[in-house]
């Protein structure tokens, strides 16, 4: 759990070419994942803490008395939020495969003093995409759009992994609303663009484009899931942890890792293999904070201190230790730093200067 003013042990600070699918392909893989999202909507098929559906028990519960929302957007998807106490808010953006439930920690601990809002990012959860599909940033614009809804000012955004990735577009799409409704910014385990290990040549995200566009209803059939269970899911769901992780979290990712539709994962990788968001961005103007774990294999610590470079006056953090899933691997350091950048954002204090 959180300890206001207590500093969370274990953090040190500092300050390729990507794959192009032809956009045919790219609006093909999309238009699969959307539909079999859709499909899966209609025959029921909803995440994990959606109305309707059991919750995980325990710690990595949603908390009782969380509110589930739909939230229209511009391209006439719906978002699906999860809301949870009240005061200074934090928005918060999950990645690829994940669920808001990801974030069930963060709305425990910091519910008592903060609104936390977290949102199934579209092509995941129960969260339906209108016409501008799958992409980055179509979830951009849809953080933009929750902000309005729910008429949040001076409010903390944290994006993870995709949703980090989505936060950055967001800045560079959505200046407007940045000055007018962002205090401050965590951009946690993510990447301004990949560098991949093959070239435009390359087959794999090509092939996988034919598979969504040839066959997304063989792969996403009724019971069709991305990963396996079992001993062999959570060696693959492991693979995002650094040391000694809790198993009942690496269960808790497989878990949620297994109720996207393996087409709408699929959609979104040319997304992830052309995404750039390298080039320096204006200066936020608010306190921006970048966090990153030295054993992530998924987005290492050379990403991180990237995004760190591309935004002007942020600050680098990297958990010695941790590996891609911090919200679970230093839950207690998150939520400092999250309560840290909300403090700042509402001008009540300054950043600490060593997040230690």
């Amino acid at each position: 759990m959180s300890v206001p003013g207590r500093r969370p042990d274990g953090a040190s600070h500092g300050a390729g070419r990507a794959v192009v699918l032809g956009a045919g392909a790219g609006a093909a893989a999309g238009l699969a994942g959307v539909a079999a999202l859709r499909a899966r909507r209609r025959r029921g098929e909803l995440a994990p803490g959606a109305p309707g559906r059991p919750e995980h028990a325990g710690e990595l519960a949603l908390p009782e008395g969380a509110r589930h929302l739909d939230v229209p957007v511009r391209d006439g998807g719906s978002i699906h939020v999860v809301e949870h106490g009240a005061g200074p808010p934090i928005l918060l953006v999950h990645g690829i495969t994940l669920q808001a439930a990801v974030w069930a920690g963060q709305l425990r601990d910091l519910g008592p003093r903060h609104r936390m809002i977290a949102l199934d990012v579209r092509g995941h959860g129960a969260s339906v995409p209108g016409g501008a599909g799958l992409t980055i940033a179509a979830v951009a614009d849809d953080i933009a759009d929750v902000l309005e809804a729910f008429d949040l000012r001076s409010v903390t955004v944290a994006g993870h992994s995709m949703g980090g990735m989505a936060l950055l577009r967001f800045l560079r799409r959505h200046a407007r609303v940045v000055a007018e409704r962002v205090g401050a910014l965590a951009v946690v385990s993510s990447s301004g663009g990949l560098d991949l290990p093959f070239g435009s040549g390359g087959r794999l995200v090509p092939r996988a484009a034919e598979l969504a566009v040839a066959g997304h209803r063989r792969i996403d059939r009724p019971g069709s899931v991305l990963l396996p269970g079992g001993a062999a899911g959570e060696r693959l769901a492991r693979m995002a942890f650094g040391q000694r992780p809790a198993p009942e979290a690496v269960r808790r990712t497989l878990d949620l890792s297994r109720e996207m539709a393996p087409a709408s994962f699929v959609a979104f990788l040319p997304e992830l293999a052309r995404f750039d968001e390298k080039a320096p961005f204006d200066p936020p103007g608010v306190p921006s904070v970048v966090v990153v774990g030295d054993r992530d294999r998924l987005t290492p610590p050379r990403y991180g201190a990237a995004v760190a470079r591309s935004l002007p006056g942020s600050r680098l953090v990297v958990w010695r230790g941790a590996g891609h899933m911090l919200m679970y691997e230093r839950r207690e350091g998150l939520d400092w730093l999250l309560d840290e950048l909300s403090g700042a954002a509402a001008g009540g204090r300054d950043l600490a200067a060593d997040p230690r």
